[in-house]
């Protein structure tokens, strides 16, 4: 509850999304990868914040769904969008409870599952494979955990690739990894990052 109000107050307080301290321009060179083996179709952005993955995946051909909590971040995602000249269906949800009315070929999860902090993992994981379709991509950016005690009472929740693994096993299988090392993020959210395809 408390890091759902500190990222709110980010959020409300941001003039632009170039105030909030996650935000990125285009995603992460990984992402891109994995966008030129295969071809457009449905793409869902989760926990899409302010869009900026979702106004790339568009551009890129998908029909995107960017999905958020936070009402501010979808605003930011809308004018980024018109800017561009692109479509997106955004939707303000809580994704434990989120229905969408199709299913997805391709899930971007670039901050999500590791801001979940009051939310159920095995939910998490339920809803994320009742709305991937068949022989869809799944791809997880997520705050790696780099030892154990790499852990801060506020912020993105680490976790080892080998917890995430056996989180989504056996519905979900890894094909692709790759590790980055953020600069410029200040903590609680900085600085390294875990790319991973399944």
């Amino acid at each position: 509850m408390f890091d759902k109000m500190v990222m709110g107050k980010f959020y409300r307080n941001a003039k632009t999304p170039k105030d909030i301290p996650w935000h990125r321009e285009e995603p992460e060179a990984f992402v891109v990868d994995i966008l030129k083996k295969r071809k457009p179709g449905r793409a869902l952005d989760l926990g899409c914040g302010t869009g900026a993955f979702s106004v790339y995946l568009a551009k890129q051909g998908y029909e995107v769904t960017g999905v958020d909590m936070f009402p501010r971040a979808l605003e930011m995602g809308k004018e980024h969008a018109k800017r561009e000249g692109v479509k997106v269906n955004w939707v303000e949800a809580d994704l434990f409870t989120w229905k969408p009315p199709q299913k997805f070929d391709f899930i971007l999860d670039s901050g999500c599952l590791h801001a979940l902090v009051g939310g159920s993992l095995p939910k998490y994981k339920e809803q994320l494979v009742s709305w991937l379709a068949p022989g869809g991509d799944f791809v997880l950016g997520h705050w790696g955990k780099k030892h154990a005690l790499d852990w801060l009472p506020i912020g993105p929740r680490r976790r080892s690739r080998n917890k995430i693994d056996k989180l989504l096993s056996p519905e979900l299988k890894e094909m692709q990894f790759e590790q980055t090392l953020m600069t410029g993020i200040p903590k609680p959210f900085g600085p390294t990052v875990m790319g991973m395809g399944f």
